[in-house]
């Protein structure tokens, strides 16, 4: 017993003290090196009646919607002279447009 506890306390130790290094290693950090997220390119759900959804978005939030759900224009904090599109849409429940094959990954 005493040796399962001495070998579990060594593991213990080897992965606090690498995950520890690995949250405060910063010496692979460089503004070059980060990428930024720059909008979210859209929202994507599913539900039991899109088309009722998207009415119900347009009657009480006023969105402008079309088949496809509705396009928010926004400009970008770092350049507001640069705009961007998030897409809001939402699917028939029993879409299989999520599901992803091996091969398309």
């Amino acid at each position: 017993m005493k040796k399962i506890l001495f070998a579990l306390s060594i593991l213990a130790a080897f992965f606090l003290g690498f995950g520890f290094k690995t949250l405060t290693d910063t010496s692979w950090k460089s503004d070059k090196d980060l990428k930024r997220v720059t909008g979210i390119g859209g929202i994507f759900f599913k539900v039991k009646d899109p088309k009722a959804l998207r009415q119900r978005y347009s009657d009480h939030l006023g969105l402008s919607v079309n088949d496809y759900g509705s396009v928010f224009e926004w400009y970008q904090g770092a350049d507001n002279s640069k705009k961007g599109f998030t897409q809001w849409s939402s699917f028939n429940e029993k879409t299989k447009y999520f599901n992803h094959q091996k091969k398309n990954l």
